[in-house]
């Protein structure tokens, strides 16, 4: 009998151990046979721009249970059920994020993801939840709430695992384990102060440079290295920055693996709306300005 657990978070802020609630669902068969919701209050601020994703609001939260308390009942729930997400890495890392936090037991807890099976069994344009949801012609209702995103992801994976043997056949080459995110991790948090440590080659800056005395935000596959880049923004007087909680003035953008935008995309453009004067600047666009100020 094929079983998983769909999971999905959203956060209140830019950080992983924010988690505002969450939603699962449980595959027996090809049936969702059960699901699990609740809010969780974050005991950490909101940001404008996850608010305006998931529509969760500080009061929403004020009586929610916290993490641990949930935590235990995510694992009743989940049993030794493999856990599927879409975009899983922004999940597990979620979670893994939260258990550090609040220096919790990590669960041997074995995961797939998605939106990866999307890509590897099926053509399509986009591989995001929506997209694929529309792909299998199915109804997708509210979008980037827990428990609904969680039964897109089910209903995604279970018409996807027709193309396999089985579930267990599948993970054998493609599940990855909770504990792995300590690695992904580290090595994240290692790249980007390394990014963060880079410093002008020179002090003699062109101040009529788009970059001179400007916070520049980055995100997606662009045509020269991060930290290439980033070592032109500093050269060229600006300022990289990490925390998009901070002011930004500039946000470069490149392609993203699912065709749709990222997360930190959406977060500017929410800010851009709510009338911060944020310029946008594509991969093409950028290319164009260091070929004009070389």
């Amino acid at each position: 009998m094929t079983e998983f657990i769909a999971l999905d978070f959203e956060t209140a802020n830019g950080q992983p151990a924010s988690i505002c609630s969450v939603g699962m669902v449980k595959v027996q068969d090809n049936m969702m046979t059960e699901t699990f919701y609740t809010l969780v209050n974050p005991e950490t601020y909101f940001s404008k721009g996850n608010i305006a994703v998931h529509g969760i609001k500080p009061e929403d939260v004020t009586d929610a249970p916290l993490f641990p308390e949930v935590y235990q009942h995510m694992l009743d729930f989940i049993g030794e059920l493999p856990v599927v997400a879409h975009f899983a890495r922004f999940d597990m890392n979620v979670l893994y994020a939260s258990i550090e936090r609040y220096n919790l037991d990590m669960p041997t807890l074995k995961y797939f993801c998605s939106c990866n099976m999307a890509r590897k069994t099926v053509k399509n344009h986009s591989y995001s939840l929506k997209n694929m949801m529309a792909y299998y012609n199915l109804d997708f209702h509210g979008h980037h709430h827990a428990l609904n995103d969680a039964k897109a992801s089910a209903m995604i994976t279970v018409r996807l695992l027709k193309s396999y043997p089985s579930l267990d056949d599948y993970l054998k080459k493609n599940g990855s384990y909770l504990s792995s995110m300590k690695n992904k991790a580290s090595q994240l948090d290692r790249y980007n102060k390394e990014l963060k440590s880079i410093k002008p080659s020179s002090s003699d800056f062109d101040m009529t440079h788009p970059f001179h005395d400007k916070k520049v935000a980055i995100t997606g596959t662009l045509h020269m290295k991060r930290k290439d880049i980033v070592q032109y923004i500093v050269d060229h007087g600006g300022t990289f920055e990490l925390d998009l909680e901070q002011p930004v003035d500039i946000f470069i953008f490149g392609r993203q693996r699912s065709n749709q935008p990222s997360k930190k995309e959406t977060i500017i453009k929410n800010k851009i709306a709510s009338g911060q004067d944020i310029l946008l600047l594509s991969d093409d666009k950028l290319k164009q300005l260091i070929t004009f100020y070389q």
